[in-house]
């Protein structure tokens, strides 16, 4: 059986000390098959894509690299969505520039595709670089989920919303223009929860296949970004609300996870002085309908107590707010 094609993307901005690392994990895959590599230039104010050329000259095996060019910065996910758009291959693999890939990779990610197109495979990651514990995936080695159960993992945190790691079905993937939101903070959480929401087949390689370099200053560690994470959180929940309704989606879960994202920016905004607002991100929840929302509240004790407050009427938020508070703030008191 013919194996198929994995294209590679690279968006490179900035990233001089770390795109040869980057670069040279690719061209030690062990994958047999077909392999492109986009590598697409955003732009940046260093010498990256000088490395870039330097590695790639000194290059003299089976792998196709080809370098696009941006004619000005326009981001992670414009250099994301060029790659999605050029790629010839049959699946695609995002590749942060300052990450790695371990040798066997692709080998492992492709090898559940010998039988079964899935729309994409996930696979685990190691962190390098920090103390700090990151979400991975808590599903068993081999683990195939389909419908429902794909948003339903996903809004239970059984896999990563980042973009990398995963091998996506090219076909999937533009069928349903899954493409990044340009000029978005935090773009991944976003997409991730699109294509958890129209995903109908995935499959789980619970094994390190992606080297994560966590490095002060990187967009995703600098103190600048909590202060961008609010609005980003926004436009994330007001677009994954939209998705939700122009894509017809009916399942509960996809409306617990915009209940999260809600939560988790509510949170944020307290923290960064931006309480008053709250009131209007609510309103951006109170498109989906009233029973929508307590349909998804009734999916389980641990829903309802945890986000009741969306489906009760405004006048009722304040006192289930204050009780929860009490609530949480008794909890601890015990447990300390």
């Amino acid at each position: 059986m013919e194996r198929i094609k994995i294209s590679v993307i690279i968006p490179v901005y900035n990233v001089a000390p770390y795109i040869t690392d980057c670069l040279r994990s690719v061209m030690r895959q062990s994958y047999q098959g077909s392999i492109e590599c986009l590598i697409i230039d955003d732009c940046g104010t260093d010498n990256s894509m000088e490395v870039v050329n330097s590695v790639l000259n000194d290059y003299n095996g089976k792998i196709d690299f080809k370098v696009l060019h941006h004619e000005c910065n326009r981001g992670l996910s414009a250099a994301r969505n060029t790659g999605i758009a050029s790629a010839t291959g049959d699946y695609l693999y995002f590749l942060d520039s300052d990450d790695e890939l371990t040798d066997n990779c692709l080998e492992l990610l492709a090898a559940p595709l010998n039988d079964t197109a899935y729309d994409f495979v996930i696979g685990g990651y190691k962190i390098t670089g920090s103390a700090k514990s990151y979400p991975s995936v808590t599903l068993h080695d081999g683990a195939a989920l389909h419908g429902e159960d794909i948003i339903k993992s996903y809004y239970r945190g059984e896999w990563y919303m980042m973009a990398c790691g995963k091998l996506c079905n090219a076909e999937f993937l533009r069928n349903n223009q899954l493409l990044f939101k340009e000029g978005l903070l935090h773009e991944d959480e976003l997409w991730s929860f699109q294509m958890a929401c129209l995903a109908r087949s995935m499959y789980v390689v619970n094994r390190e296949s992606y080297v994560y370099k966590i490095r002060e200053g990187s967009i995703t560690m600098c103190a600048e970004a909590q202060k961008r994470k609010v609005k980003a959180l926004r436009t994330i929940l007001q677009e994954s609300v939209q998705f939700v309704l122009e894509k017809g989606i009916k399942s509960p879960y996809a409306c617990l996870k915009t209940y999260t994202i809600f939560e988790n920016l509510c949170n944020i905004a307290r923290l960064n002085g931006c309480s008053r607002d709250i009131v209007c991100y609510r309103q951006i929840l109170a498109v989906l309908s009233y029973g929508r929302r307590v349909k998804s509240c009734l999916v389980g004790i641990k829903e309802f107590v945890r986000f009741s407050y969306v489906c009760l009427p405004v006048c009722a938020f304040p006192i289930h707010n204050r009780l929860f508070i009490w609530g949480v703030k008794y909890k601890n008191r015990l447990t300390h």
